[in-house]
């Protein structure tokens, strides 16, 4: 398998714990995560993107335990994009994406023509090639979330791991991220997101993995009539109107 969670076990505090969870995920799959809040989809996303290391069990990928990774290795393998954006620094957005290229250039390398490339694709990809000269702290919630991306993108990543990433963004905007996604996955990326707007992952994501208080109730093509009621059950909401 690809990329494994195996037997994990992680705790925050008294009140949150994950006990022997697993998972398997394809190459090259779409995979959305979902459930309620506080259900464990972020620390499921960090276990699997080496940032959290579990108290039990192991991440595996390509038949290696992630944590024998070094951080060059694994950024040049996985990007994440967290849900919460926040920079020490108010760096040009056109700066935040080149640090996708890092990994690959190193820090003080000057980017050649084949880095540029890949950061105007990146820009063009997100629609953020118009906010190059802004700077982070002046941009929208939503503007920060397509930059973020753009800089995941420029990673040139094989797993791209999200964290809630269309949260604030209006609809439109929302559609043209998750099409993102799905051009990213059409050329061999690997997707795996959490989600809230249920009727956009079910739409668009191959699986869902759908989480409550810290385990993996049931992973399932999305489409699946028994998944559909498990996440009726789950969210406590009586009828497929609100989640379809």
């Amino acid at each position: 398998m690809y990329l494994s969670a195996r037997n994990i076990g992680f705790a925050h505090n008294s009140t949150f714990r994950m006990d022997g969870l697993n998972l398997e995920v394809e190459q090259g799959e779409m995979l959305g995560i979902i459930g309620p809040n506080g259900s464990g989809k972020t620390t499921l996303l960090k276990l699997l993107a080496g940032i959290l290391r579990p108290a039990a069990g192991t991440v595996v990928l390509r038949d290696q335990d992630i944590h024998t990774l070094t951080r060059r290795q694994l950024a040049r393998m996985r990007a994440y994009v967290s849900e919460g954006i926040e920079l020490p620094f108010d760096f040009a957005v056109e700066e935040i994406v080149a640090l996708g290229r890092y990994p690959h250039a190193g820090m003080f390398v000057r980017l050649d023509d084949h880095d540029t490339a890949v950061l105007n694709d990146a820009l063009e990809l997100t629609d953020t090639h118009r906010l190059v000269h802004r700077k982070f702290f002046t941009l929208s919630m939503g503007e920060k979330q397509r930059v973020m991306l753009a800089m995941a993108i420029a990673q040139g990543p094989e797993i791209l791991l999200l964290d809630e990433p269309i949260s604030h963004l209006d609809i439109g905007h929302q559609l043209t991220f998750i099409r993102t996604l799905r051009h990213l996955h059409s050329k061999g990326t690997t997707i795996i997101s959490a989600m809230h707007e249920l009727p956009l992952a079910m739409e668009f994501f191959g699986r869902l993995c759908l989480m409550d208080n810290g385990r993996i109730v049931q992973c399932a093509p999305s489409g699946d009539r028994e998944l559909l009621e498990t996440v009726k059950s789950v969210f406590g909401v009586p009828d497929d109107r609100f989640i379809k």
